[in-house]
């Protein structure tokens, strides 16, 4: 009996949520790079270290493409084709956007709920902000101009 249309479609986020989580192992492992892409570096480990752990990992990962190709080919292929070149701007203009609010909580107005500051660096942080909100605001007029 031939898997359900939600089974195959599951079958394929498990490949892709393993391939994506083994990226991370191998990135946090080799080259120190936080999962959380945000975090203070990790100390890589040593080359025998990492492929002691993400060598049989990757033999699982082909394990899952196989099945993919095998019980749910269609799926595996629609995944895997890339999106639009507009879906890759709705993406970076939403992230800017994420950065935006990164650069605005640097204002002195928010960062004094962290505690108090004198007007110099209130004057410095309020310089700061501004020059990275022109900087924003620079790449959000380049996001618009896009076709």
């Amino acid at each position: 009996m031939a898997l359900s249309s939600g089974q195959r479609r599951h079958l394929v986020s498990a490949y892709a949520t393993v391939s994506h989580l083994l990226r991370q192992m191998e990135e946090a492992g080799w080259e120190g790079r936080s999962p959380t892409g945000v975090g203070s570096p990790l100390t890589p480990l040593s080359l025998d270290e990492v492929e002691a752990v993400c060598a049989p990992l990757r033999e699982l990962r082909a394990q899952l493409r196989r099945e993919a190709v095998a019980l749910a080919p269609e799926e595996l292929a629609a995944f895997e084709q890339p999106q639009s070149a507009h879906n890759t701007q709705v993406w970076l203009s939403n992230l800017l956007e994420k950065l935006r609010a990164a650069v605005d909580s640097l204002q002195p107005g928010q960062m004094r709920k962290y505690g108090g500051m004198d007007d110099t660096d209130q004057a410095r942080l309020s310089q700061l902000h501004g020059r990275l909100s022109e900087q924003v605001q620079a790449a959000r007029e380049e996001l618009d101009r896009a076709p």
